[in-house]
């Protein structure tokens, strides 16, 4: 499967090269999306659940933090290329390149369980006993339980947040400050980006994930309390690299909490529904944000927005903790 989805990305990629037709690249999107799914975050974590049991908040974390890194040191990369040789061949670049990338996961031997390796997890010898009952105790998925349906909900509301991070160039000039100003607050919310989601994974395996996600909230809803009254540039800096900690959340912390919550058995079939939510919240709330700032010129609106949903799913994770998964 992985190199159907490896395969399916590079060439559409590619193809977005020789494409001149808005049709023809909304078809290839959807082509490179359902490829990328094949051996994206979903299958990685899979992989990991099954292979690491112990440390497993920092493995996630580790594993996790690097789509992070990519985006940080490849953008500015790409946006040059684009400049000096044209987008279509910018295209062909990045093709290649995600075809070289995937060549680890594609040549490394290894099975998706340790099981079939005749191997055991990596975990400490005293846990083996509590990994066992936790196979026994996990029952069959049900995605119409009241359970996931609000954790769907949260992953959706908490993946919209993370829209408001490309409107950064254009908040700053919408309160006066310059684009570079914009640019940098989101280069600032990717270094957080970074180093958000190896820190909630290794908060996660001390005190628990759901603790683990409070902190960021705490953090984010901090960072629009900033945006909606404090304007200087130190503050907004500020301000944006806290913003980066609800990347941990959606890529780490959701990650977890669906083990958390639903169990190692459940995780694939919970994670993959939960994974569609996500992508959900961020192309709709994009747009979403785009409306909003045009009707009322103003992202007040927005950021106060934010801060009820960082309330909002403070209080449904209280919730979804006292209930039983049917």
């Amino acid at each position: 499967m992985v190199l159907i989805g490896v395969t399916l990305t590079s060439i559409s990629t590619f193809m977005m090269g020789l494409s001149h037709h808005v049709v023809l690249f909304y078809i290839l999107g959807i082509i490179r999306g359902v490829g990328a799914a094949m051996y994206g975050v979903i299958p990685v974590t899979i992989v990991i659940n099954n292979w690491i049991y112990k440390n497993n908040g920092m493995a996630t974390s580790i594993a996790l933090s690097f789509t992070g890194v990519a985006g940080a040191v490849l953008s500015p990369v790409f946006s040059s290329l684009i400049e000096s040789i044209g987008w279509e061949y910018t295209y062909f670049v990045v093709a290649i390149l995600s075809f070289i990338l995937a060549l680890p996961f594609l040549l490394l031997p290894f099975k998706e369980k340790p099981e079939d390796e005749n191997k055991l997890p990596y975990l400490s010898s005293e846990s083996i006993i509590s990994h066992l009952d936790l196979h026994e105790d996990d029952t069959k998925f049900n995605a119409m339980q009241p359970k996931f349906i609000l954790f769907f909900v949260i992953a959706i509301l908490l993946n919209a947040i993370t829209g408001m991070g490309s409107h950064f160039p254009t908040y700053a000039l919408s309160i006066g400050f310059s684009a570079t100003l914009g640019s940098l607050m989101l280069s600032a919310a990717m270094v957080s980006n970074i180093g958000s989601k190896f820190i909630i994974g290794i908060i996660s395996d001390g005190i628990g994930i759901v603790k683990a996600v409070y902190i960021m909230l705490i953090a984010n809803i901090v960072a629009f309390i900033m945006f909606l009254f404090f304007k200087s540039d130190i503050a907004l800096l500020i301000a944006s690299f806290l913003y980066g900690s609800i990347y941990s959340i959606t890529a780490v912390g959701i990650a977890i909490m669906t083990r958390r919550f639903f169990g190692e058995l459940n995780y694939s079939s919970a994670y993959a529904n939960v994974q569609f939510g996500c992508n959900f919240g961020v192309a709709f709330a994009v747009t979403l944000i785009g409306y909003i700032y045009d009707f009322t010129s103003s992202y007040n609106l927005i950021f106060i927005i934010a801060i009820a949903i960082g309330i909002l799913t403070i209080i449904l994770l209280n919730i979804i903790q006292k209930m039983k998964t049917i």
